[in-house]
C-alpha cells in the first residue's frame, strides 16, 4: 500500500465536512438578516487563546511521538500503537490543559479593576 493512499479519503471527508459547515453557517446568517438582527452575536468576544491551543496541541502532539519512538524502540508495544496512543493521549492532554488555562483566564478577566 502506497502511503499517500490514505490522504484520499480523508481529505474527501474533510471536504464534505467543510462544505456543509459553510453552507449551515450561510443560512445561520441568513436567518439572522432576515430577521432583522445583527450578526455581531456570532463573533467572539476577542479573547480566544487560538494560538495558545495550537501550540500546547502541537507540543502536545510532538511529545507523544517522541515518547513513543523511545517505547517502539524498546519493544514495550508495536510500533503503530505506540505511535497512535502516545500522540492521542498528549494532544488530549494538551487540549485539556488548554481548557483549564482558558477558563482560569475568563475567571480573571472578569473580576473588576480597583482603582486606588
Amino acid at each position: 500500500m502506497n502511503n499517500a493512499e490514505f490522504l484520499v479519503p480523508i481529505s474527501f471527508f474533510a471536504m464534505i465536512l467543510g462544505i456543509v459547515y459553510m453552507s449551515y453557517r450561510k443560512k445561520e446568517r441568513m436567518a439572522l438578516i432576515q430577521s432583522g438582527r445583527d450578526a455581531s452575536i456570532l463573533k467572539e468576544d476577542g479573547r480566544c487563546y487560538s494560538s495558545l491551543k495550537w501550540g500546547l496541541l502541537l507540543f502536545g502532539v510532538g511529545l507523544g511521538l517522541f515518547i513513543a519512538e523511545f517505547i517502539a524502540k524498546y519493544g514495550v508495544m508495536s510500533a503503530e500503537a505506540a505511535y497512535f496512543s502516545m500522540a492521542s493521549i498528549f494532544g488530549g492532554m494538551a487540549l485539556i490543559i488548554d481548557f483549564f488555562l482558558e477558563k482560569y483566564r475568563k475567571g480573571n478577566d472578569n473580576e473588576p479593576t480597583k482603582t486606588v
